[in-house]
């Protein structure tokens, strides 16, 4: 049998708060993308500490895998595990800027030109440390895919429109 040939890789970027449900953007990311492999870059914003002890002592894969739940780590394998075929790494990076010329050589530096983002406002952080990069996202990407998202009523929890496989 004749084996599947893949596109080559495609870097798309997508804006996390480590809720299940932002893994649902790289769900969609799989179907608009069925023949291409996936580098699937998650973004979330960190404002730097203030002090001096702070910002010696920062790390960023600390602070990454310190807001990754076990549930999200087991949806993530989850995801994982289904697509192999389309995925060729999944990462985390933190944007510590603060402006968008400093988020325009971030995503320079990555080689960035693909993203999907939520199309509302749908990213909630209960740390003031941790931002939303969506708004510098719709600025710098050249190929912005926004999914719609909608609030279910009966957990008040946000949820992106695609069936979730997350359901644990």
């Amino acid at each position: 049998m004749f084996a599947q040939k893949l596109e080559k890789m495609r870097k798309i970027l997508i804006p996390t708060d480590f809720t299940v449900e932002s893994l649902e953007l790289a769900e969609y990311a799989i179907l608009n993308f069925p023949d291409t492999k996936l580098d699937i870059i998650f973004i979330v914003g960190y404002s730097l500490p203030d002090t001096r002890w702070g910002v010696t002592h920062f790390s960023e894969r600390e602070q990454i895998n310190n807001q990754l739940s076990d549930r999200f780590k087991d949806s993530q394998r989850h995801f994982v595990r289904e697509h192999k075929n389309n995925i060729e790494a999944i990462s985390f990076e933190l944007f510590t800027g603060v402006n968008l010329l400093a988020f325009q050589n971030f995503i320079d530096r990555l080689g960035i030109e693909n993203a999907i983002i939520p199309k509302d406002k749908s990213l909630s952080f209960q740390n003031n440390k941790w931002f939303n990069t969506t708004r510098f996202i719709k600025k710098t990407v050249k190929n912005i895919i926004e999914v719609p998202v909608e609030l279910k009523e009966e957990t008040q929890q946000r949820k992106y429109s695609l069936i979730s496989l997350f359901n644990l």
